[in-house]
């Protein structure tokens, strides 16, 4: 449910306003835990080069982000609409930069690291804000 000012008040961009959205942990793939992927999945040697793609993409990803967030704060509220179709063009981005190569990466896994990766106690361990 939607309270008053959710739309276009000081609700409609969270605690963190324009700023919060573009905040490098604003969306999941630039909160994507790279780091703590490797310490929990401990990659092979086999895996090693779709890890360091996914790196990449990783990196790649949250620059779209970053690209996608305009330094001026919008003062209209057809400007705030502008910069929101703008920040989700560049989530969307980020997701098809992301994706394939997550994919090819998960692809290498043994079901045992798999199973790490997959448990549902345990998502918040690699995405932020997604859950």
């Amino acid at each position: 449910m939607m309270g008053s000012g959710m739309m276009m008040g000081p609700g409609f961009l969270g605690r963190g306003g324009f700023g919060g959205m573009c905040s490098p942990a604003a969306a999941g793939f630039s909160g994507w835990r790279i780091d703590r992927l490797e310490q929990v999945i401990k990659p092979t040697d086999a895996q090693r080069a779709k890890f360091d793609e996914l790196k990449a993409a990783s990196d790649k990803a949250s620059e779209a982000l970053r690209l996608a967030c305009s330094t001026d704060v919008p003062t209209t509220a057809v400007g705030r609409m502008e910069f929101m179709e703008k920040r989700m063009e560049g989530m969307l981005q980020s997701v098809k930069t992301m994706r394939p190569a997550f994919e090819a990466f998960y692809a290498t896994l043994t079901d045992e690291q798999k199973g790490r990766l997959d448990s549902p106690s345990d998502r918040g361990r690699f995405w932020r804000h997604l859950w």
